[in-house]
């Protein structure tokens, strides 16, 4: 048991001092978003490959000079754990590793033993994907209090932010103190699927896989990152009352599909003329890139901004070499 905590230990520490050693609260703080953990590892020069793998999702490959390479047959969630899993692998001088399902179905905190270089490798990629000041950052920018993380849609919306899974998330927070192992195990007995019906309401998407991001002003000069087919939900307090409407027409002009655009008014007791929600939900047709700039205006002065709302987004799958490192080659 001890050699297990020493492997737990050693692999949480490791992700501490590389993630100080990348700077990467300072980067998280100025910009916002997760760890980018394929630009990492093009950070340190190692060769990080994406390509269809029979049976694995990832490989460390460490001779005749260190490599990765992640599988494209997974969604993005689990391409980032298995990018930060062999990145463990190769930080911690381990040996060649041929990775298969098991490394996202074992957690390194659950008191089972296996392989010891297996569960440094997992608990460095928890560690370093989803650190405890990742978690406060975005709770303060949404305003997330610590009973909010009570809530699955929440949570949900936590991991999409973080950049993992439902359930590593819920896993994770738990190990941080965010929740009690009573609570952890309530929010994992509803699934992603639920929350995502719950959120999409009387729409149904040709297939439950894609995620759904719920953006509002608090969401203002972030970026989004997503995958090809995800969805997006944007709520806006509107104040139609005094004649200023959200101008949503970039969506549509982006070629995203407007599935919903709806206007809820405020309860009878609400004052009159109060501001009403805008709620637009859009669904990206393919690889995408770019920026929507939203401004709430009365039509017959577009000069005269009352709000303005801004989010990047940055819906793309990788293949090939790390887009990273393409950039940084300049090669499309």
């Amino acid at each position: 048991m001890s050699n297990r905590r020493d492997a737990v230990l050693g692999g949480t520490l490791e992700a501490a001092r590389l993630l100080k050693q990348m700077k990467a609260r300072e980067i998280i703080e100025q910009h916002g978003g997760r760890i980018d953990v394929f630009a990492v590892i093009v950070q340190l020069g190692v060769p990080l490959l994406f390509k269809p793998l029979d049976g694995l999702l990832g490989a460390y490959i460490p001779k005749p000079s260190p490599g990765i390479l992640v599988t494209t047959e997974r969604q993005l969630s689990i391409q980032r754990y298995t990018a930060a899993h062999e990145l463990g692998h190769l930080f911690m001088g381990h040996r060649g590793s041929l990775d298969d399902e098991t490394i996202v179905r074992r957690s390194p905190f659950d008191g089972r033993d296996y392989d010891q270089n297996e569960l440094a490798a997992n608990a460095f990629a928890a560690m370093f994907l989803m650190p405890d000041w990742l978690f406060n950052f975005h709770a303060r920018r949404q305003q997330w209090s610590s009973e909010s993380l009570h809530n699955p849609t929440i949570v949900y919306q936590m991991s999409l932010r973080v950049g993992t899974s439902y359930e590593a998330t819920c896993r994770v927070l738990e190990r941080h103190g965010f929740l009690d192992s009573s609570l952890s195990d309530r929010l994992l007995n509803v699934q992603p699927r639920e929350i995502k019906k719950r959120l999409l309401e009387n729409y149904e998407p040709p297939t439950w896989r894609p995620n759904v991001w719920v953006l509002t002003e608090r969401d203002s000069g972030t970026v989004i990152y997503g995958e090809p087919d995800d969805l997006f939900i944007v709520q806006l307090r509107e104040h139609s009352g005094a004649g200023y409407l959200w101008n949503l027409d970039q969506v549509k002009e982006a070629g995203f599909n407007v599935v919903s655009d709806q206007r809820i008014m405020p309860s009878p007791e609400s004052d009159i003329g109060g501001a009403v929600e805008r709620i637009l939900t859009a669904q990206s047709q393919q690889a995408c890139r770019g920026t929507m700039d939203f401004v709430e205006v009365r039509p017959w002065d577009p000069d005269d901004a009352m709000t303005r709302m801004s989010f990047s987004y940055e819906f793309e799958r990788e293949h090939g070499m790390a887009r990273t490192a393409r950039q940084k080659a300049h090669v499309v």
